[in-house]
């Protein structure tokens, strides 16, 4: 019986440049991490060709149907869309699951199709790398499902860590942030991150993506503005002046509305003004927008009138750490980890 164990993310800047249909032509940068929540593939291989697919968050269950024979179907789509590009042909039972619901702006989709990558790759005996992960996951979401996702998230997944990811047309290059654990553990501590709601994002991606195919003057001019202010986020970073890297996730946040015209709502910003009248500095949804998570960036001595207003507004905080690694496969018979 296998484990795979694959993490989220929070994007901190630059989250619109990593569309191919942007950084093809004008480059893309992004801030990100992952952070110690999951999401999980436990595998128990059956003596039959069969697959079985059992997944609470999305309330499916797949009957054991053969290897042969298999569909993607609504909640099922992309494990076994995986299981098809890869070639697998073994049978067995899966259970996904994942720490956060559905849709809530932390990269759960691309955490777990990176995880059933690693997983199928694993038992397959093959062996892959961080970007092969990323890459294959992503043709998958983008080219097989038609999903209107970005690429920023299967890499961070894939290769774990605090990260400056650089987007190219012929290359994504994956960065360390250079700065001290001091400056990253206060970083850490000054993050608060609240639940907002679930929401349907292909919308809002369909629309962004759409704006930079028209060339919209305000997408593009937004774009452009979240790419600079994603270069200055990571200098604030390499500086460890965690005041003004603060400040830019309000810039960033900002500029992030244009992209579309229902990134927010009239709601979450009367939330978010809330917030910064309490004494956050800035902030945003870690997602494409309209729900999800809202990550905040507040002292420690002010967080206590933050958190009461944000629970004013019946919003649950949720705890993280920054989390190094990425993807990664655990025996459940031996208690060892493998990537």
């Amino acid at each position: 019986m296998l484990l795979g164990l694959s993490p989220l993310r929070i994007s901190f800047a630059g989250g619109g440049t990593d569309m191919p249909e942007y950084y093809d032509k004008h480059g893309g940068i992004v801030i990100t991490s992952t952070i110690n929540h999951f999401t999980y593939v436990i595998v128990n291989e059956r003596k039959d060709n069969k697959l079985q697919i059992f997944s609470p968050d999305f309330e499916t269950h797949s009957v054991a149907e053969k290897m042969s024979k298999l569909n993607p179907k609504k909640g099922t789509e992309l494990p076994v869309s995986i299981i098809k590009l890869l070639n697998y042909k073994k049978g067995m039972n899966l259970m996904l699951s994942s720490d956060v619901p559905p849709r809530s702006g932390l990269g759960s989709s691309s955490s777990l199709a990176v995880n059933l990558i690693n997983v199928i790759s694993f038992l397959k005996g093959s062996k892959i790398s961080n970007s092969e992960k990323a890459n294959l996951s992503h043709h998958v979401s983008r080219n097989i499902l038609k999903w209107p996702f970005g690429k920023q998230d299967e890499y961070i997944v894939s290769f774990g860590g605090f990260k400056k990811i650089e987007f190219t047309k012929d290359k994504i290059k994956v960065s360390p942030i250079k700065t001290s654990q001091k400056t990253l553990k206060e970083l850490e501590q000054n993050l608060l991150l609240f639940f907002v709601g679930s929401r349907q994002t292909s919308s809002i991606l369909t629309n962004h993506i759409r704006n930079i195919k028209k060339n919209d003057p305000q997408t593009m001019d937004s774009l452009s503005n979240v790419t600079t202010l994603a270069h200055d986020a990571y200098d604030s970073l390499r500086k460890s002046n965690l005041t003004g890297f603060g400040e830019l996730l309000d810039k960033g946040w900002e500029s992030k509305k244009k992209f579309a015209n229902n990134v927010s709502n009239p709601k979450i910003d009367k939330i978010y003004k809330s917030a910064l009248n309490s004494g956050a500095l800035g902030g945003k949804l870690t997602g494409a927008g309209g729900g999800g998570h809202l990550l905040l960036y507040c002292e420690k001595l002010k967080q206590s009138k933050v958190i009461q207003k944000m629970q004013d507004y019946k919003l649950n905080q949720v705890k993280f750490s920054f989390f190094n690694d990425g993807a990664k496969i655990l025996n459940l018979y031996d208690h060892t980890g493998t990537k």
